[in-house]
Protein backbone atom coordinates (compact mmCIF):
# COMPACT_ATOMS: atom_id res chain seq x y z
CA UNK A 1 0.00 0.00 0.00
CA UNK A 2 1.11 3.96 -0.65
CA UNK A 3 0.71 5.76 2.19
CA UNK A 4 1.42 9.26 0.77
CA UNK A 5 3.49 11.02 -1.15
CA UNK A 6 5.64 14.38 -1.15
CA UNK A 7 6.56 16.64 -4.09
CA UNK A 8 8.81 19.51 -4.48
CA UNK A 9 9.45 21.87 -7.26
CA UNK A 10 7.78 19.65 -9.93
CA UNK A 11 5.98 20.92 -12.69
CA UNK A 12 2.73 22.69 -11.43
CA UNK A 13 3.48 21.65 -7.82
CA UNK A 14 5.67 23.88 -5.30
CA UNK A 15 5.74 21.98 -2.07
CA UNK A 16 2.80 19.15 -1.13
CA UNK A 17 2.78 16.43 1.35
CA UNK A 18 -0.48 14.21 1.02
CA UNK A 19 -1.68 11.44 3.02
CA UNK A 20 -2.75 8.61 1.27
CA UNK A 21 -6.16 6.10 2.22
CA UNK A 22 -5.80 2.58 2.38
CA UNK A 23 -9.14 2.51 0.42
CA UNK A 24 -10.19 4.73 -1.90
CA UNK A 25 -9.37 8.70 -2.59
CA UNK A 26 -11.00 11.34 -4.35
CA UNK A 27 -8.79 14.25 -6.10
CA UNK A 28 -10.89 17.57 -6.55
CA UNK A 29 -9.93 20.51 -7.86
CA UNK A 30 -10.14 23.02 -10.84
CA UNK A 31 -9.45 23.28 -14.24
CA UNK A 32 -5.08 23.87 -14.12
CA UNK A 33 -4.74 22.29 -10.07
CA UNK A 34 -2.61 19.23 -11.43
CA UNK A 35 -5.32 16.34 -10.87
CA UNK A 36 -3.77 14.36 -13.89
CA UNK A 37 -0.19 15.28 -12.67
CA UNK A 38 -0.41 13.90 -9.21
CA UNK A 39 -2.09 10.73 -10.66
CA UNK A 40 1.08 10.42 -13.18
CA UNK A 41 3.24 11.15 -10.26
CA UNK A 42 2.51 8.56 -8.10
CA UNK A 43 1.88 6.15 -11.15
CA UNK A 44 5.65 7.30 -12.17
CA UNK A 45 6.77 6.19 -8.32
CA UNK A 46 4.90 3.68 -7.99
CA UNK A 47 6.74 2.02 -10.98
CA UNK A 48 9.81 3.09 -9.53
CA UNK A 49 9.04 1.22 -6.59
CA UNK A 50 8.97 -2.23 -8.30
CA UNK A 51 11.61 -4.65 -7.02
CA UNK A 52 15.18 -4.46 -7.82
CA UNK A 53 15.05 -8.07 -9.42
CA UNK A 54 12.09 -6.49 -11.60
CA UNK A 55 14.59 -4.43 -13.54
CA UNK A 56 17.56 -5.72 -15.72
CA UNK A 57 20.75 -3.62 -15.10
CA UNK A 58 22.91 -1.84 -12.86
CA UNK A 59 21.29 0.97 -10.44
CA UNK A 60 22.45 3.59 -13.41
CA UNK A 61 20.43 1.35 -15.71
CA UNK A 62 17.32 1.54 -13.77
CA UNK A 63 17.98 5.76 -13.76
CA UNK A 64 17.79 6.13 -17.17
CA UNK A 65 15.01 4.08 -17.24
CA UNK A 66 13.09 5.75 -14.66
CA UNK A 67 13.92 9.15 -16.70
CA UNK A 68 12.65 7.80 -19.80
CA UNK A 69 9.15 6.70 -18.17
CA UNK A 70 8.76 9.95 -16.79
CA UNK A 71 9.47 11.81 -20.13
CA UNK A 72 7.00 9.15 -21.56
CA UNK A 73 4.38 9.49 -18.72
CA UNK A 74 4.45 13.52 -18.59
CA UNK A 75 5.67 14.16 -22.22
CA UNK A 76 6.95 17.86 -21.30
CA UNK A 77 7.81 20.24 -24.47
CA UNK A 78 11.86 19.39 -24.24
CA UNK A 79 12.68 16.00 -23.56
CA UNK A 80 14.66 16.09 -21.02
CA UNK A 81 14.32 15.73 -17.55
CA UNK A 82 14.93 19.14 -16.11
CA UNK A 83 11.70 20.84 -17.99
CA UNK A 84 9.64 18.84 -15.45
CA UNK A 85 11.31 21.05 -12.62
CA UNK A 86 8.77 23.62 -11.27
CA UNK A 87 9.06 27.46 -13.48
CA UNK A 88 10.99 29.84 -11.28
CA UNK A 89 11.43 27.18 -8.39
CA UNK A 90 14.47 28.01 -6.17
CA UNK A 91 15.46 24.34 -5.24
CA UNK A 92 15.28 20.97 -7.14
CA UNK A 93 12.52 18.76 -7.85
CA UNK A 94 12.22 15.68 -5.59
CA UNK A 95 8.69 13.10 -5.73
CA UNK A 96 8.80 10.97 -2.53
CA UNK A 97 6.76 7.71 -2.66
CA UNK A 98 6.01 6.54 1.45
CA UNK A 99 5.32 2.99 2.17
CA UNK A 100 2.75 1.68 4.28
CA UNK A 101 6.02 -0.01 5.92
CA UNK A 102 7.24 3.19 6.58
CA UNK A 103 9.65 3.61 3.72
CA UNK A 104 10.37 5.50 0.87
CA UNK A 105 11.34 5.63 -2.80
CA UNK A 106 12.92 9.19 -3.69
CA UNK A 107 13.00 10.64 -7.01
CA UNK A 108 15.54 13.87 -7.19
CA UNK A 109 16.55 16.11 -10.37
CA UNK A 110 17.65 19.77 -11.08
CA UNK A 111 16.97 21.67 -14.14
CA UNK A 112 20.61 21.08 -15.41
CA UNK A 113 19.87 17.04 -14.99
CA UNK A 114 20.51 14.57 -17.64
CA UNK A 115 18.30 11.87 -15.30
CA UNK A 116 17.15 11.36 -12.31
CA UNK A 117 18.49 9.90 -8.91
CA UNK A 118 16.36 7.35 -7.46
CA UNK A 119 16.91 6.80 -3.74
CA UNK A 120 14.87 3.37 -2.86
CA UNK A 121 14.77 1.80 1.07
CA UNK A 122 16.72 -1.04 1.38
CA UNK A 123 13.70 -2.45 3.59
CA UNK A 124 11.09 -1.23 1.53
CA UNK A 125 7.66 -3.45 0.59
CA UNK A 126 7.61 -4.66 -3.08
CA UNK A 127 4.89 -2.04 -4.71
CA UNK A 128 2.91 -4.30 -6.98
CA UNK A 129 2.47 -2.93 -10.72
CA UNK A 130 0.15 0.11 -11.07
CA UNK A 131 -2.40 0.41 -13.09
CA UNK A 132 -3.26 3.57 -14.61
CA UNK A 133 -6.72 4.74 -16.45
CA UNK A 134 -6.47 8.09 -18.53
CA UNK A 135 -9.47 10.23 -19.04
CA UNK A 136 -9.90 8.53 -22.93
CA UNK A 137 -11.00 5.23 -23.92
CA UNK A 138 -8.20 2.69 -24.75
CA UNK A 139 -10.30 -0.38 -25.74
CA UNK A 140 -10.58 0.56 -29.27
CA UNK A 141 -7.11 1.76 -29.58
CA UNK A 142 -5.57 -1.28 -28.58
CA UNK A 143 -4.97 -2.90 -31.72
CA UNK A 144 -3.42 0.39 -33.74
CA UNK A 145 -1.08 1.12 -30.80
CA UNK A 146 -0.05 -2.84 -30.69
CA UNK A 147 0.59 -3.50 -34.36
CA UNK A 148 3.79 -4.24 -34.84
CA UNK A 149 3.05 -2.71 -38.39
CA UNK A 150 2.56 0.70 -37.11
CA UNK A 151 5.32 3.14 -36.49
CA UNK A 152 6.62 2.91 -33.02
CA UNK A 153 7.96 6.60 -32.39
CA UNK A 154 4.97 7.68 -34.64
CA UNK A 155 2.64 5.71 -32.10
CA UNK A 156 4.87 7.36 -28.94
CA UNK A 157 4.52 10.84 -30.04
CA UNK A 158 0.58 10.53 -30.44
CA UNK A 159 0.23 8.44 -26.75
CA UNK A 160 1.64 9.38 -23.55
CA UNK A 161 2.89 6.06 -21.68
CA UNK A 162 -0.57 6.20 -19.68
CA UNK A 163 -2.24 5.10 -22.86
CA UNK A 164 0.36 2.49 -23.70
CA UNK A 165 1.12 1.08 -20.86
CA UNK A 166 -2.38 0.53 -19.97
CA UNK A 167 -2.96 -0.70 -23.73
CA UNK A 168 -0.13 -3.40 -23.27
CA UNK A 169 -2.31 -4.68 -19.60
CA UNK A 170 -5.24 -5.28 -21.72
CA UNK A 171 -3.55 -6.99 -24.55
CA UNK A 172 -2.34 -9.84 -21.77
CA UNK A 173 -3.96 -12.87 -22.33
CA UNK A 174 -7.28 -13.18 -20.24
CA UNK A 175 -9.95 -15.87 -19.62
CA UNK A 176 -12.48 -15.54 -22.20
CA UNK A 177 -14.56 -18.29 -20.35
CA UNK A 178 -14.45 -17.11 -16.73
CA UNK A 179 -15.83 -19.28 -15.13
CA UNK A 180 -13.04 -21.14 -13.47
CA UNK A 181 -11.84 -17.84 -12.29
CA UNK A 182 -14.69 -16.59 -11.31
CA UNK A 183 -15.39 -19.71 -9.44
CA UNK A 184 -11.76 -19.34 -7.89
CA UNK A 185 -12.41 -16.22 -6.58
CA UNK A 186 -15.68 -15.17 -5.72
CA UNK A 187 -15.07 -12.16 -4.65
CA UNK A 188 -14.44 -11.12 -8.18
CA UNK A 189 -17.96 -12.48 -9.19
CA UNK A 190 -20.38 -10.45 -8.42
CA UNK A 191 -18.19 -7.35 -9.47
CA UNK A 192 -17.58 -8.97 -12.99
CA UNK A 193 -21.33 -9.70 -13.60
CA UNK A 194 -22.41 -5.76 -12.21
CA UNK A 195 -19.90 -4.52 -15.07
CA UNK A 196 -21.41 -6.84 -17.90
CA UNK A 197 -24.73 -6.30 -16.77
CA UNK A 198 -24.13 -2.44 -16.63
CA UNK A 199 -23.64 -2.65 -20.50
CA UNK A 200 -25.64 -5.92 -21.48
CA UNK A 201 -22.47 -7.56 -22.54
CA UNK A 202 -18.91 -8.17 -22.76
CA UNK A 203 -16.17 -7.16 -24.90
CA UNK A 204 -13.81 -10.23 -26.23
CA UNK A 205 -10.31 -10.25 -27.66
CA UNK A 206 -10.16 -10.78 -31.30
CA UNK A 207 -7.70 -12.99 -33.27
CA UNK A 208 -6.60 -9.70 -35.22
CA UNK A 209 -5.40 -8.11 -31.96
CA UNK A 210 -8.68 -6.10 -31.14
CA UNK A 211 -11.91 -6.13 -29.17
CA UNK A 212 -15.45 -6.78 -30.09
CA UNK A 213 -18.83 -6.01 -27.67
CA UNK A 214 -20.89 -9.44 -27.28
CA UNK A 215 -24.36 -9.12 -26.17
CA UNK A 216 -25.59 -11.43 -23.70
CA UNK A 217 -24.66 -11.62 -19.70
CA UNK A 218 -23.86 -14.13 -16.74
CA UNK A 219 -25.84 -17.38 -15.85
CA UNK A 220 -25.79 -20.08 -13.36
CA UNK A 221 -25.64 -23.14 -15.66
CA UNK A 222 -25.04 -26.72 -15.11
CA UNK A 223 -21.00 -28.07 -15.13
CA UNK A 224 -21.35 -31.28 -17.03
CA UNK A 225 -17.75 -32.71 -14.92
CA UNK A 226 -18.72 -31.22 -12.00
CA UNK A 227 -22.62 -32.55 -12.13
CA UNK A 228 -21.21 -36.46 -12.55
CA UNK A 229 -18.75 -36.14 -9.62
CA UNK A 230 -20.48 -38.17 -6.63
CA UNK A 231 -19.49 -35.02 -4.49
CA UNK A 232 -21.46 -32.80 -5.98
CA UNK A 233 -24.70 -33.22 -4.06
CA UNK A 234 -25.93 -29.74 -3.36
CA UNK A 235 -27.02 -27.49 -6.42
CA UNK A 236 -23.98 -25.01 -6.16
CA UNK A 237 -21.56 -27.63 -6.34
CA UNK A 238 -22.85 -28.69 -9.82
CA UNK A 239 -23.13 -25.46 -11.57
CA UNK A 240 -20.69 -22.75 -12.82
CA UNK A 241 -20.86 -18.68 -13.77
CA UNK A 242 -20.97 -18.79 -17.16
CA UNK A 243 -21.38 -15.92 -19.79
CA UNK A 244 -24.15 -16.66 -22.18
CA UNK A 245 -24.45 -14.52 -25.54
CA UNK A 246 -27.72 -13.51 -26.46
CA UNK A 247 -26.79 -14.20 -30.51
CA UNK A 248 -26.13 -12.02 -33.54
CA UNK A 249 -23.14 -10.72 -34.60
CA UNK A 250 -20.70 -9.33 -32.37
CA UNK A 251 -20.01 -5.55 -33.12
CA UNK A 252 -16.41 -3.97 -33.19
CA UNK A 253 -15.79 -1.66 -30.22
CA UNK A 254 -15.29 1.19 -32.06
CA UNK A 255 -19.16 0.78 -33.21
CA UNK A 256 -20.33 0.87 -29.05
CA UNK A 257 -20.60 4.22 -26.58
CA UNK A 258 -17.33 4.85 -25.38
CA UNK A 259 -18.44 4.70 -21.77
CA UNK A 260 -19.71 1.69 -22.33
CA UNK A 261 -15.81 0.74 -23.76
CA UNK A 262 -14.79 2.73 -19.90
CA UNK A 263 -16.48 0.09 -18.48
CA UNK A 264 -15.15 -2.80 -20.89
CA UNK A 265 -11.85 -1.62 -19.71
CA UNK A 266 -12.29 -2.39 -15.94
CA UNK A 267 -13.83 -5.58 -17.08
CA UNK A 268 -10.94 -6.95 -18.69
CA UNK A 269 -8.64 -6.04 -16.55
CA UNK A 270 -10.03 -7.82 -13.66
CA UNK A 271 -10.27 -10.51 -16.39
CA UNK A 272 -7.18 -10.75 -16.73
CA UNK A 273 -5.55 -10.45 -13.64
CA UNK A 274 -4.25 -6.86 -13.82
CA UNK A 275 -6.43 -5.71 -11.02
CA UNK A 276 -6.55 -8.26 -8.45
CA UNK A 277 -7.57 -6.74 -5.31
CA UNK A 278 -5.45 -7.49 -2.59
CA UNK A 279 -2.43 -8.43 -4.83
CA UNK A 280 -1.76 -5.83 -7.52
CA UNK A 281 -0.97 -2.57 -7.43
CA UNK A 282 -2.80 0.64 -6.94
CA UNK A 283 -5.69 1.81 -9.48
CA UNK A 284 -5.53 5.34 -10.38
CA UNK A 285 -8.48 6.46 -12.76
CA UNK A 286 -8.60 9.83 -14.17
CA UNK A 287 -12.22 11.22 -14.74
CA UNK A 288 -14.22 7.89 -14.49
CA UNK A 289 -16.79 10.21 -15.35
CA UNK A 290 -15.70 11.19 -18.79
CA UNK A 291 -18.43 10.07 -21.33
CA UNK A 292 -20.19 8.08 -18.82
CA UNK A 293 -24.10 8.11 -18.98
CA UNK A 294 -25.11 9.63 -15.57
CA UNK A 295 -27.57 6.94 -15.02
CA UNK A 296 -24.54 4.64 -14.82
CA UNK A 297 -22.12 6.79 -12.46
CA UNK A 298 -23.90 4.98 -9.02
CA UNK A 299 -23.32 1.75 -10.25
CA UNK A 300 -19.54 2.40 -11.12
CA UNK A 301 -19.23 4.03 -7.70
CA UNK A 302 -20.64 0.57 -6.22
CA UNK A 303 -18.42 -0.99 -8.41
CA UNK A 304 -15.42 0.77 -6.76
CA UNK A 305 -16.27 0.65 -3.37
CA UNK A 306 -16.71 -3.31 -3.19
CA UNK A 307 -13.32 -3.48 -5.23
CA UNK A 308 -11.73 -1.57 -2.17
CA UNK A 309 -14.04 -3.24 0.05
CA UNK A 310 -11.23 -6.41 -0.65
CA UNK A 311 -8.66 -4.60 -0.59
CA UNK A 312 -7.66 -2.43 -3.76
CA UNK A 313 -6.37 0.93 -3.37
CA UNK A 314 -7.63 3.55 -5.71
CA UNK A 315 -7.05 7.29 -6.54
CA UNK A 316 -9.77 8.81 -8.76
CA UNK A 317 -9.46 12.50 -10.08
CA UNK A 318 -12.55 14.11 -10.90
CA UNK A 319 -15.07 17.16 -11.48
CA UNK A 320 -18.20 15.67 -11.32
CA UNK A 321 -20.52 16.54 -8.55
CA UNK A 322 -22.73 13.54 -9.00
CA UNK A 323 -20.06 11.01 -8.93
CA UNK A 324 -18.93 12.50 -5.63
CA UNK A 325 -22.18 12.76 -3.95
CA UNK A 326 -22.53 8.96 -5.16
CA UNK A 327 -19.60 8.05 -2.52
CA UNK A 328 -20.99 10.09 0.22
CA UNK A 329 -24.67 8.24 -0.09
CA UNK A 330 -22.77 4.52 -0.61
CA UNK A 331 -20.12 4.91 1.51
CA UNK A 332 -20.99 2.17 4.45
CA UNK A 333 -18.73 2.70 8.17
CA UNK A 334 -20.40 -0.97 8.61
CA UNK A 335 -18.07 -2.18 5.56
CA UNK A 336 -15.33 -0.25 6.77
CA UNK A 337 -15.54 1.96 3.66
CA UNK A 338 -13.02 4.59 4.05
CA UNK A 339 -12.78 7.94 1.38
CA UNK A 340 -10.55 10.79 1.72
CA UNK A 341 -11.18 13.95 -0.18
CA UNK A 342 -8.07 15.92 -1.37
CA UNK A 343 -8.96 19.42 -2.36
CA UNK A 344 -6.76 21.38 -4.67
CA UNK A 345 -6.84 24.93 -4.55
CA UNK A 346 -4.65 27.39 -6.51
CA UNK A 347 -4.00 30.87 -4.19
CA UNK A 348 -5.09 33.88 -6.31
CA UNK A 349 -2.31 36.06 -4.60
CA UNK A 350 1.28 33.73 -4.99
CA UNK A 351 -0.36 31.42 -7.75
CA UNK A 352 1.21 28.48 -5.65
CA UNK A 353 -0.99 25.29 -5.31
CA UNK A 354 -2.11 24.05 -1.94
CA UNK A 355 -3.97 20.80 -0.44
CA UNK A 356 -6.56 20.14 1.94
CA UNK A 357 -7.05 16.95 2.85
CA UNK A 358 -10.37 15.45 4.68
CA UNK A 359 -12.51 12.70 5.29
CA UNK A 360 -15.36 14.03 5.75
CA UNK A 361 -17.74 15.04 2.67
CA UNK A 362 -17.93 18.61 3.67
CA UNK A 363 -14.93 19.48 2.17
CA UNK A 364 -16.46 19.14 -1.41
CA UNK A 365 -18.79 22.19 -0.24
CA UNK A 366 -15.64 24.77 -0.31
CA UNK A 367 -14.89 23.89 -4.25
CA UNK A 368 -15.70 25.34 -7.09
CA UNK A 369 -18.24 22.10 -8.48
CA UNK A 370 -20.70 22.33 -5.72
CA UNK A 371 -20.37 26.34 -6.12
CA UNK A 372 -21.62 26.15 -9.60
CA UNK A 373 -24.39 22.98 -8.84
CA UNK A 374 -25.31 25.49 -5.90
CA UNK A 375 -25.57 28.34 -8.86
CA UNK A 376 -27.12 26.23 -11.32
CA UNK A 377 -29.80 25.27 -8.62
CA UNK A 378 -30.60 28.77 -7.88
CA UNK A 379 -31.13 29.95 -11.68
CA UNK A 380 -33.55 27.33 -11.60
CA UNK A 381 -35.49 27.97 -9.34
CA UNK A 382 -35.08 31.49 -9.71
CA UNK A 383 -36.69 30.82 -13.25
CA UNK A 384 -39.59 28.76 -11.75
CA UNK A 385 -40.92 31.39 -9.49
CA UNK A 386 -40.70 34.00 -12.91
CA UNK A 387 -37.59 35.70 -11.48
CA UNK A 388 -34.56 37.42 -12.89
CA UNK A 389 -32.19 35.35 -14.49
CA UNK A 390 -28.30 36.01 -14.93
Amino acid sequence: MIAGIEIENFTVFGGLDIPLSPRINVIIGSNGTGKTHLLKAIYALAIASQPASAVEGSEKDIDTQLTNKLLRVFSPGESRIGALRARGASGGARLCLKGSDDTQVTVSFNSRSKGVQLERDARSEAQSRPVFIPTKEVLSLVRAMQDPNHDRATVEMIFDDTYLDLAALLANPGFEDEAASLAEDPRLSNIVRELVALVGGRYRWTNDGGFQFEPGGYQERADPERSRAKAAQMYQDSTVLRFVSKGGDPLSSGMTAEGYRKIGVLHRLLCNGAINPGSTGIVLWDEPEANLNPALIKEVVQVLLELSRNGQQIILATHDYVLLKWFDLLMDSGKEDHIRFHALRRDDGTDSLTVETSENYSLISKTAISDTFAELFDEDVARALGGAKH
